[in-house]
């Protein structure tokens, strides 16, 4: 895996994941993950970009069926082991790990690959994920806010005559009304014009010529899939908190000023679901 240092906008399939996390470009970049901590208070961008999470060795459920799908990552060491507990378990694990790979018990690789294989085997997901590119990092400048962007794409290619960016998302319920709830959660609709955008800029086109899915899968058998796109409208009003959040990243970096939340006593009201529930119990109580 390589490390650049980016001076030119373009594309990079090979950039080391950590490598791109500490953000390569010379000046500094903004991620969609990024925009989303100074929305919250730029505070939390700045002290996160001082302190760069980096992946460890070990891979969760969801990060190997990541790179079961994708083609990506390190090598996995399967063992045959029921646990870690024993020495036996123990030695192996640290002999592989010796070796630059990810160490998985037997039973959790299973599992993991009967997920991937799920996602590689539904009609419009596994499709969209046969003929492309795996782990791509863009970067290109906004010219609005003369500031640098980033993004890693899962996979880049082409659906329905369109190029067409594709995410991974695990997600404990795949269906249509959760799913889009956990897209509101974790701006997944601030996502798809983040990358659009990036994308189009490179390619010279405009942002609605590039497609964006998610492949969701869900984790427990039976391993439902599905394949989403954000509707327009509300990948609209993500694409305004995008410039929001550039806007905000190019006024701290001239400033060097970069605010938490307000030094102020502020009013607040419960959430609109909250009361309805404590009105509805007060209610049931005097009926």
């Amino acid at each position: 895996m390589s490390r650049p240092v980016i001076t030119e906008p373009g594309l990079v399939g090979d950039m080391d994941e950590d490598w791109y996390h500490m953000d390569p470009v010379q000046g500094g970049s903004l991620s969609v993950s990024g925009a989303k901590l100074l929305l919250q208070a730029p505070a939390k961008f700045d002290y996160a970009r001082h302190h760069p999470h980096k992946s460890t060795k070990a891979m969760d459920l969801g990060t190997t069926v990541h790179g079961l799908v994708l083609g990506t990552g390190q090598e996995i060491a399967v063992l045959n082991f029921p646990d870690w507990r024993t020495n036996d378990a123990k030695t192996a694990r640290i002999a592989a790990e010796g070796a630059g790979c990810v160490a998985m018990l037997a039973k959790d690789y299973d599992e993991a690959k009967a997920i991937a294989d799920a996602v590689l085997a539904h009609p419009t997901t596994g499709g969209l994920l046969t003929q492309g590119d795996a782990e791509v990092s863009m970067f290109w400048r906004d010219e609005e806010f003369g500031i640098w962007c980033r993004g890693r794409c899962d996979y880049m290619t082409h659906f329905g005559g369109l190029p067409t960016i594709v995410d991974v998302k695990k997600s404990a319920d795949g269906s249509p009304e959760e799913f889009a709830r956990s897209a509101f959660k974790y701006g997944y609709h601030r996502q798809d014009p983040w990358y659009r955008e990036g994308w189009a800029n490179l390619l010279g086109c405009d942002p609605g010529d590039i497609d964006f899915v998610f492949a969701v899968v869900e984790p427990e058998p039976p391993y439902l899939v599905a394949t989403y796109r954000i509707a327009e409208e509300h990948a609209g009003l993500g694409r305004e908190q995008n410039r929001v959040a550039r806007q905000r990243y190019r006024d701290c970096v001239k400033s060097g000023i970069w605010p938490g939340y307000s030094e102020e006593i502020e009013d607040l009201e419960l959430p609109r679901y909250g009361v309805q529930r404590i009105e509805k119990e007060i209610s049931d109580y005097y009926r």
